[in-house]
C-alpha cells in the first residue's frame, strides 16, 4: 500500500528573509515530504513597511521570491508559491478571503495541507479553523534565533549578521568616490580596509587622463564603454556577494557616461539602464573639497560623512 505523502505549508512576507524564518522552513522540511511556502505580498501594506523602516530601498515581491528560491533551491520538495493578498482585510482581520485564496493555489497545484509550521502562536487557532489541519509551532518565543523582520526592517546594518546570506547583497550601501581618480582610487582602498570591506577596482583608471582644462580625454571607442561598464557591473555584483554592509569605489556609472556623451555627442542606453540598476547610495566628488584641502583633510572628512550615513 502506497503511504500518502505529509506535506506541509508556511506563510510569510519574508521581508527580509532571515535566519529565523530559514530555521523554520528548514526545521519543518524535516517532518515532511513536501513543504510550500507562501509568500504573501499587499502593494499598499509593503510601501508602508518600507516607509516605516531604515531601509534603503524598498525589496521588491521579486527579490523576495529570488532570496527563498535560492537559499532553498538544493530542496526539490520545497516549492514557493507568490500569495498576492490585494483586495484582503488586514491582519487580524480577513481570514476567510485569505484562506480561499491560499485554498485556491493549493487546489491549482492539486495539493492539500497536513500540516502548517509557525512561529506564531495567535495564529494557531484560525489556521486550524480555516484550513482543518494540524499545526506546529516552531522557536515562539524566539529562543534559538532572536530576530525579527521587524527588527532587520528598522536598522539593517545592526542586524547584518540574521540577514539571509542571498539577500544581503541587495542591503550592501554601496559608496563611489569620484574625481581625481588615482587620488581617489586609493582612498577607496583605504576606505574598503578601514570598514574590513570591499573594494571594487577599476580596472579601466588609466584610460581616462585630464588635460589641462581639466577635461577628461580618451581614446577609447564606443565598444570599450560598454565593455567597461559591463566589466564593471560584473565586479560590483560579485563584490557584493560578500561585501561587509559597505562597498567602495572610485567610479560610478553616471561619470562614465558623461564621459561617453563628451566623446560621442549621443547618449546610450545601455550605460543609462546601468545608472538606474546600479544607484549608490552615496556619492563623493572631488570638487565637493577644496583644491587646497590636505589629503588627510579629505580623508577625516569622508569618513565622517560615511558615519553620518550609517546612522
Amino acid at each position: 500500500m502506497k503511504t500518502k505523502r505529509k506535506i506541509g505549508v508556511i506563510f510569510g512576507k519574508f521581508y527580509p528573509l532571515h535566519c529565523g524564518h530559514i530555521y523554520l522552513i528548514e526545521k519543518a522540511i524535516t517532518q515532511v515530504d513536501e513543504l510550500h511556502v507562501f509568500l504573501g505580498c499587499e502593494p499598499a501594506r509593503d510601501l508602508k513597511l518600507f516607509e516605516a523602516s531604515g531601509m534603503l530601498r524598498q525589496p521588491q515581491v521579486r527579490d523576495r521570491f529570488y532570496w527563498l528560491k535560492k537559499t532553498f533551491q538544493h530542496h526539490r520538495n520545497i516549492h514557493i508559491h507568490v500569495l498576492d493578498e490585494s483586495g484582503i482585510a488586514y491582519y487580524p482581520n480577513g481570514w476567510q478571503d485569505w484562506s480561499d485564496r491560499v485554498k485556491a493555489i493549493l487546489a491549482k497545484h492539486q495539493v492539500k495541507p497536513m500540516v502548517i509550521f509557525t512561529s506564531e502562536q495567535q495564529d494557531v487557532a484560525n489556521h486550524e479553523r480555516y484550513f482543518n489541519c494540524s499545526v506546529k509551532l516552531i522557536d515562539v518565543n524566539r529562543d534559538f534565533i532572536n530576530i525579527s523582520a521587524t527588527k532587520i526592517r528598522q536598522n539593517p546594518f545592526q542586524h547584518w549578521q540574521y540577514i539571509s546570506q542571498v539577500a544581503r547583497p541587495f542591503f550592501v550601501m554601496k559608496i563611489a568616490l569620484v574625481g581625481k581618480l588615482n587620488q581617489f582610487d586609493q582612498l577607496a582602498m583605504q576606505l574598503a580596509n578601514i570598514f574590513n570591506t570591499r573594494y571594487v577596482t577599476n580596472g579601466y583608471i588609466n584610460y581616462f587622463q585630464n588635460d589641462h582644462h581639466h577635461k577628461v580625454s580618451s581614446t577609447l571607442n564606443e565598444a570599450d564603454y560598454i565593455r567597461i561598464a559591463m566589466l564593471q557591473a560584473q565586479r560590483i555584483d560579485d563584490a557584493a556577494t560578500c561585501a561587509n554592509k559597505l562597498l567602495f569605489t572610485a567610479f560610478d556609472f553616471e561619470t562614465l557616461y558623461h564621459h561617453y556623451q563628451r566623446s560621442f555627442r549621443k547618449d546610450n542606453q545601455i550605460l543609462k539602464e546601468l545608472i538606474n540598476n546600479y544607484p549608490f547610495d552615496l556619492v563623493i566628488h572631488s570638487h565637493d573639497f577644496n583644491p587646497h584641502e590636505s589629503q588627510l583633510a579629505i580623508f577625516e572628512s569622508v569618513i565622517e560623512r560615511i558615519k553620518i550615513k550609517l546612522e
